[in-house]
């Protein structure tokens, strides 16, 4: 990954509790800076931009970045795709008060999908994306519940009216040599 540095301040850069993976010191400043990135591989790659943190050790001059950089560079490629930031995906299931398995199971979506695009292990794509944007609006999440609220009548229904019919079905299934 080609990054080029541009420097925007360096006012007010304090220490932090990071550990600079070089000595092990706890003097670590931090100051924001522009980072171009290219994002994609060829022809068609594009240069990013994100402000992120870079450190700098006191006791070895190590500079380097760490997670919250990436994380920075992961929302701008989300933005340049004009899809949602990991942090906007975790908050259309919190809204509802909701666990990941229970908004899987609510909205079909994987569960583990789920955690991958909150984490920001995966970018999700835009009819995903698309989907997830749906179901931050209340009314939408309703109307999947009145769905499948109608869909489990319909089926139980089905069931009461020809119990026998679809009985003898199964048995002359199972009952055929294979």
């Amino acid at each position: 990954v080609h990054r080029m540095r541009e420097h925007i301040t360096n006012t007010g850069a304090k220490s932090t509790l990071i550990q600079c993976p070089n000595c092990g010191s706890s003097r670590v400043d931090t100051h924001h800076q522009a980072d171009r990135f290219q994002y994609g591989a060829g022809d068609n790659a594009i240069e990013l931009s994100a402000v992120i943190p870079f450190r700098e050790c006191h006791e070895c001059g190590f500079e380097f970045t760490d997670a919250e950089a990436e994380d920075a560079r992961h929302e701008a490629i989300c933005r340049h795709l004009g899809v949602m930031t990991p942090a906007e995906v975790t908050d259309v299931r919190r809204q509802y008060e909701m666990s990941r398995a229970v908004f899987a199971e609510k909205s079909r979506l994987g569960e583990a999908s789920i955690g991958r695009w909150e984490t920001g292990l995966l970018i999700q794509n835009a009819a995903n994306d698309n989907y997830l944007y749906l179901l931050s609006f209340q009314q939408n999440m309703d109307r999947l519940e009145w769905r499948r609220s109608c869909d489990q009548l319909s089926t139980e229904e089905s069931a009461i009216r020809n119990p026998v019919s679809r009985f003898r079905e199964l048995a002359q299934r199972s009952s055929t040599p294979q």
